[in-house]
């Protein structure tokens, strides 16, 4: 039964954040599943205190200081920023096995520490070898799904200008503009 309620309240809270949820959660449920495997040796309920609970805080601030400026009007995809209907926009877990090209990042929330997480963006490291992970401070979540936030890592950045953002479905990978992303549609 303890089993069933923690299934029920990781599934509540997924589906709380990226509606809608029969669309999502085949992607985030197998990147949270990913989480338990690698971070938390399968222990599921260490994982529901030590970062779900805070990855639902931190996102939940994302979007609701993002949203903030479009009060009174109705989204057309419900999830947005967290989500564009099927296409996860703020990862759960590491893209292990997408291959990056320049100009490519991803969004994600990673554990740093005990119930603590951070949401940074993934990149190539400015040599274009390896990955660069930088860290988005909580003074920034209301301005991330913004042009200037995008021309901001830019401008320290010489080579490899970010611009697509990577979205996923279950395995599949979706390269996108930025501006696609960060102009949300409304109904």
């Amino acid at each position: 039964q303890d089993s069933k309620s923690l299934d029920t309240y990781i599934q509540n809270t997924l589906s709380a954040l990226y509606p809608p949820f029969e669309a999502t959660a085949a992607t985030v449920l197998w990147q949270l599943f990913n989480i338990v495997e690698k971070l938390y040796q399968g222990d599921g309920l260490r994982c529901l205190i030590d970062f779900l609970v805070p990855a639902k805080r931190t996102l939940q601030c994302v979007q609701r200081e993002t949203c903030a400026k479009y009060t009174g009007l109705i989204f057309y995809h419900e999830g947005w920023p967290l989500c564009i209907h099927e296409k996860v926009v703020i990862q759960l877990a590491s893209l292990h096995r997408v291959r990056l090209k320049p100009g490519d990042f991803y969004l994600q929330v990673v554990p740093a520490g005990k119930q603590l997480v951070k949401l940074v963006l993934k990149c190539l490291s400015r040599c274009g070898q390896g990955m660069e992970e930088v860290a988005i401070p909580e003074t920034m979540y209301g301005c991330i799904f913004t042009v200037a936030f995008l021309e901001k890592l830019n401008c320290e950045r010489e080579t490899f200008p970010l611009k697509s953002c990577l979205l996923t479905t279950g395995s599949a990978v979706y390269r996108t503009p930025w501006k696609n992303i960060i102009n949300p549609i409304f109904v």
